[in-house]
Parts: structure tokens; C-alpha cells; sequence
């Protein structure tokens, strides 16, 4: 079966709501019978109806901004109502002529089929309207009405369900701030419009100017056309202000726009004021002005609490509640006004840009700022110096303390360099002897080809020689760390082959596992040489008094990422300490007769080079001990 779906059409009587009937009987109605549907399983909520009505036309400004105000007010309500606007546009249309009467005839016949609920009035005018006839057309709705100051409408009487939200009257403390700011004024303006609605809206006005003792005499434009009010602005007396009270209509009947009033008067050398914000930006000085948006907010809030539980409360806003303290620089610059002047919190618009004026404290900060990082900076370029002259010192002193290292080493290695310089100078003393027996022998001088080949043996042992000299002058240079691409098979090999004769005395066998494609690294070669020395001695040593089938050091490079890894590995007693990288400190030794300084050298000699530098214990017994350089970058 498919789904039921029910609705229900409201009508309205000239009184009120009627009663509530379903669409679809009334289409089987209209149908001429037939079956009659079920009732629906479940009644569907009511949608509240709201009516503002307001006094004002819509091409009044304050008119929109109240109309969008409460829109946006409703329609955040978790059920909104439905919400119709309409207006009496009565100050356009005051002559009269039974046109209020016509008026709620047609809204009685346009809302005939609607559900009202509250009807807001904007204005006292709207309210005088529903009470003249009880609330017609819809004399069973609630009413609250928005007002400034108060209002006249006795609507105990006639609108009993009448309630309101009363704005403390903002025009005395703008009298008070126009006075403020313009200390000598002695006359006040009212400009207000011709119509019978502007003058019962506007016509107090004078009393509250003289109630507020400020010395101000009013004097009252409100039987002018617009000619007659240009015409006595340009005579006006020195110390005089012009306050527009929203004028719409003049005595001839013409309509003024919003603002163009404004803007005409704005001519005359009098200072202009009035009530609305929307007027600051047309001409006048600025003061107290209604924030409508706000004030109107407060109402829509209120017109939704009174919809869930009706009330007939009048409630009120303080002044402060709905209003904004804001001035035009450029008519402040025009009258001499000074701004010191302005009331506290004031906001002043329209401002020529001025740097130093709208932004003191953003140039403050960005000088604060500019001056500390150019401290900072002499800092820092001061600090640079002295970090580059203790830089400069300790590679100097790296440089003479590896330099001692060396000399130490080599000097553990004399008896091997010793004894290795000494078989090839044999071997040099050996041929010469041999050719000189040759030369004496009585059976004749030796041939071309022995001699040849005593020469030859002569200038391999002499290179052998030169050789050792040559790596034993290079490691005991003394020079700062240069680094620049190096081979590292020619690196390790010489190296390895340096120490080797030493090891051999000693029963140590030396094994070097390079892998293949080893790219240059960026590397001193004497220092990073005597960082390898330093290692397989310190490897020779520990094994040297193992059983001979232990006696092994193990050198491998392989590589690390975009380092090269150098590891020299031994299968001595390991090391005695936790973390293993403790022998890296200065003055740390196992050495009776060591300072402790190799490894601490050695480590800072690679920190120079910018790797790394380690230790470990391995599981199957002994040490390793590695370090990582990187390799040269391409050029």
C-alpha cells in the first residue's frame, strides 16, 4: 500500500482564526463525494504567524535595517514563524481622505486566510492605528509595539494584550555630547517634516530641549518647504547647530529621499546633527546615534519569547544598550573641532590616513622590533667574530694536540719504522757490495745485464725507502684540518700498510675488507689518517697478548647513506665501561703509561670533519670501534 499523506488548509474569519479543515475532504468534496480518507495518525505542529507593521515606507533606511534585523532574528529561531511585513506609509500619504480606513479594509481581506499571532508595530503611529479599531485587523492577536522615550496610546483600554519594549530616550545624552563638543552653541534647529505624522512624532522635541538645561534655545523648521529651509540655513546666526529629526515630507509635499536633506543643508557653514547612524557620512558631525540593528535585535528576541508565553510586560533598553558614540573627522577638521573633546569611546570616521595617527602602535611595536633585531643582529655579527677567532684557536690547538698524538704514535711505531727503513738500506749496501766485488773480481768486470740489474735493485729499495720517510714526514706535519675530496683505498691502504710492520712484531694480524666503489670522501687525509692509526693500535694493543689465533684486527669501510663508514674491530676483552662511547672522554685510559687523550682527539677530528664518531661492545666477544665521514659532494 502506498502512503497517506494528509493536509490541512487554515481559514480565517474577520475575527480571528477559524476552524482547521482537511485538504483532502475538501477535495472529495469538490470531487462530488466518494470515500472518505482516515484520520491523520499524528497533528502536524502550528507555525506562528508574525505581522510587523510598520509606520515609515521601505526606501526609509532604518526602515530596512529594522526589517532585516528581525529576519535574521527569526529565522534563527528553532521553529520560525512565519513572518509578512506591511507598512502605513502614512507620512506620504497625510492628507487624509479615509486612506487608514481603506488600509485596514484591504489587510483585513489580505490576511483573511492567515494565522497571526503577534503584530509587532515599529512606531507609535502603527500602534495608534490598531487602537483606534481594537486591534482590527487582528483583534485577536498580541501586540507589542517599539518605541523610543515612550508612548501616548492609553492600550490598557484599547489593547488590552498589548505589550512593549520601551528604548530610553537617546536624545538627551546626544544634547549633552553636541554641547560637549561644541561648548559655545547657543541655538538649536529642529528640522522635522510637514505631515501630520512627522509633527506628533517630532513635535516634543523643543520641550526636551529646553528641559535639558543646556542653555540651548530651540527653534522649530517643520512648516518649510525645502527651498524655504536652504534659504534660512544660509541666514542663520553664528553658534547655532541644525538637529534633523528624519523629515520625509516638506509643506509642499515633496518627498525627500534619505540623506539628501542632509546632504543640501550639509552646504550652509552650521553644524549638522541627527539621530540615526546611517546618517554619519552625509554631513553631519556625528554624537549619540541609534544603532538600530541592535535596538531592533532586542525586540525580535523578545517578540519570539512572548510568542512561546504571552505577556503584556513593558520592558526597557538603556540608551547605552542601542547606540554608538561616532564622528566625522572631516566635519570635526571643518569646525575646529578637536577630538580630545569626543566623549570616551568615541569612533571617528572618515579619517584622512594618517601613519602615525591610525597605526602609533603598530609603528611603535615595528620600531621596537626593527631596533631590537638591529641589536640582535650587532649581537649576533659580534658574536659570529668571536665564535670565528675561538673557532680559528681551537682548530689550532686541535691541530698541535693531534700533531703531539702523532708524534706519540710514531714514536710507539719507531722500532718498526726502524727496522723497516732497514731492510731496504741492507738490500741499497748489499748490491753495492755486490757490484764492487764484481768490478775487483780477476775474472773481469761484470756484463751490461748483471749491472743493469744490481741498479734496478738498488732504485726499488731506495724508493721503498723514501717511501716510509715520505709517510712518516706526512704524518708528522702540523697543519689545520684541510679537507678536501680524498681516496679512501689510497687512505686506509697507506695507512694500514704503516702499521702493519708493528702489528707483525707483535704476532697481530691486520686485515683490511674494503668494499668495491667507495666514492672520495671530504676529508683531511693526515687527520683522518691518524684517526685510523690511533684505532688499530689501540686494536693491536688489545689483542697482543692473546693467544695467537685471536690476534686479529679487522678494518672494514663500507658505505653509509651518503657517508662513508670506517669500523676497526678486534677480538680483545671489549670495553669495560657503560655506555661503551665513555672512552671517548678526555683523560679516560686503560693504558698504564696513556693520557687519555687519543680517542678524545680522534673524536674531535671527525666532529671537524662534520660526522660521527662510536663504539660498541660485540656480542662473540671484543670490540668495535667506527667512525663516519661524508663523502665528497660532486663539483
Amino acid at each position: 500500500m502506498g502512503r497517506r499523506i494528509y493536509s490541512t488548509l487554515v481559514t480565517r474569519g474577520p475575527r480571528g482564526i477559524g476552524a482547521a479543515v482537511p485538504l483532502a475532504l475538501m477535495l472529495v468534496a469538490a470531487a462530488g463525494g466518494g470515500q472518505q480518507p482516515l484520520p491523520p495518525a499524528a497533528s502536524v505542529p502550528v507555525q506562528h504567524g508574525i505581522l510587523v507593521l510598520h509606520v515609515d515606507d521601505v526606501t526609509r533606511p532604518w526602515t530596512r535595517e529594522i526589517t532585516e534585523s528581525f529576519v535574521s532574528v527569526f529565522q534563527a529561531a528553532p521553529e520560525p514563524p512565519a513572518v509578512y511585513f506591511e507598512t502605513l506609509d502614512a507620512a506620504r500619504f497625510w492628507g487624509g481622505g479615509g486612506y487608514l480606513e481603506a488600509l485596514r479594509g484591504w489587510l483585513r481581506r489580505k490576511y483573511s486566510g492567515k494565522r497571526i499571532d503577534l503584530v509587532l508595530t515599529v512606531g507609535e503611529d502603527a500602534l495608534a492605528f490598531l487602537a483606534q479599531a481594537g486591534g482590527e485587523p487582528w483583534p485577536d492577536a498580541q501586540v507589542l509595539y517599539a518605541e523610543s522615550a515612550g508612548v501616548g496610546v492609553d492600550t490598557a483600554r484599547t489593547l488590552p494584550r498589548a505589550g512593549g519594549v520601551i528604548l530610553e530616550d537617546p536624545f538627551p545624552p546626544a544634547l549633552a555630547t553636541l554641547k560637549a563638543v561644541l561648548p559655545g552653541t547657543q541655538r538649536l534647529v529642529l528640522v522635522y517634516g510637514a505631515s501630520s505624522v512627522d509633527r506628533g512624532r517630532m513635535g516634543g522635541f523643543a520641550d526636551k530641549v529646553r528641559a535639558a538645561g543646556l542653555g540651548l534655545e530651540p527653534i522649530v523648521w517643520a512648516g518649510l518647504s525645502r527651498e524655504e529651509m536652504l534659504a534660512a540655513a544660509a541666514r542663520l546666526p553664528p553658534n547655532t547647530a541644525v538637529f534633523l529629526l528624519e523629515p520625509t515630507v516638506d509643506a509642499t509635499g515633496h518627498v525627500f529621499s534619505p540623506g539628501h536633506l542632509c546632504r543640501l543643508l550639509a552646504s550652509a557653514s552650521v553644524p549638522l546633527f541627527a539621530r540615526q547612524a546611517d546618517d554619519l557620512g552625509c554631513g553631519i558631525v556625528g554624537g549619540v546615534l541609534l544603532d538600530l540593528p541592535r535596538a531592533s535585535q532586542f525586540v525580535a528576541h523578545d517578540a519570539l519569547a512572548r510568542l512561546a508565553r504571552p505577556s503584556t510586560e513593558v520592558r526597557r533598553i538603556p540608551a547605552a544598550e542601542a547606540t554608538q558614540l561616532a564622528f566625522d573627522a572631516r566635519q570635526l577638521a571643518r569646525f575646529g573641532i578637536p577630538e580630545s573633546r569626543l566623549p570616551e569611546g568615541s569612533d571617528v570616521l572618515y579619517r584622512t590616513p594618517n601613519v602615525w595617527r591610525d597605526y602609533r602602535g603598530l609603528v611603535l611595536i615595528a620600531m621596537v622590533v626593527t631596533l631590537t633585531q638591529a641589536l640582535l643582529i650587532t649581537d649576533l655579527v659580534l658574536q659570529r667574530r668571536r665564535r670565528s677567532r675561538a673557532e680559528l684557536a681551537e682548530r689550532r690547538h686541535l691541530a698541535a694536540m693531534a700533531h703531539l698524538d702523532r708524534r706519540s704514535a710514531l714514536g710507539e711505531l719507531a722500532a718498526s719504522l726502524a727496522h723497516e727503513l732497514n731492510q731496504p738500506l741492507n738490500s741499497i749496501l748489499q748490491n753495492a757490495g755486490a757490484a764492487q766485488m764484481m768490478l775487483a773480481s780477476p775474472d773481469g768486470p761484470p756484463t751490461n745485464g748483471e749491472l743493469v740489474e744490481i741498479l734496478e735493485d738498488i732504485q726499488k729499495e731506495d724508493a721503498r725507502a723514501g717511501e716510509v720517510i715520505r709517510r712518516m714526514r706526512a704524518l708528522l706535519q702540523k697543519g689545520e684540518l684541510d679537507a678536501k675530496p680524498t681516496d679512501p683505498y689510497a687512505l686506509i691502504g697507506e695507512t694500514v700498510h704503516l702499521v702493519r710492520p708493528e702489528a707483525s712484531a707483535r704476532g697481530v694480524c691486520i686485515d683490511a675488507d674494503l668494499a668495491e666503489g667507495l666514492t672520495p670522501i671530504q676529508a683531511d687525509r693526515v687527520h683522518l689518517q691518524q684517526v685510523l692509526l690511533n684505532l688499530l693500535m689501540n686494536a693491536a694493543d688489545a689483542v697482543a697478548e692473546l693467544s695467537p689465533d685471536r690476534r686479529l684486527v679487522r678494518v672494514l669501510a663500507r658505505p653509509h647513506g651518503t657517508d662513508l663508514e670506517v669500523s676497526v674491530t678486534d677480538q680483545g676483552p671489549g670495553i669495560a665501561i657503560d655506555p661503551p662511547e665513555r672512552i671517548f672522554e678526555a683523560f679516560y685510559t686503560t693504558k698504564g703509561k696513556g693520557l687519555g687523550m687519543g680517542l678524545s682527539i680522534c673524536r674531535t677530528i671527525v666532529d671537524a670533519h662534520h660526522g660521527r664518531m662510536g663504539a660498541r661492545n660485540e656480542a662473540g666477544g671484543g670490540a668495535t670501534v667506527w667512525f663516519r665521514v661524508p663523502q665528497a659532494r660532486d663539483r
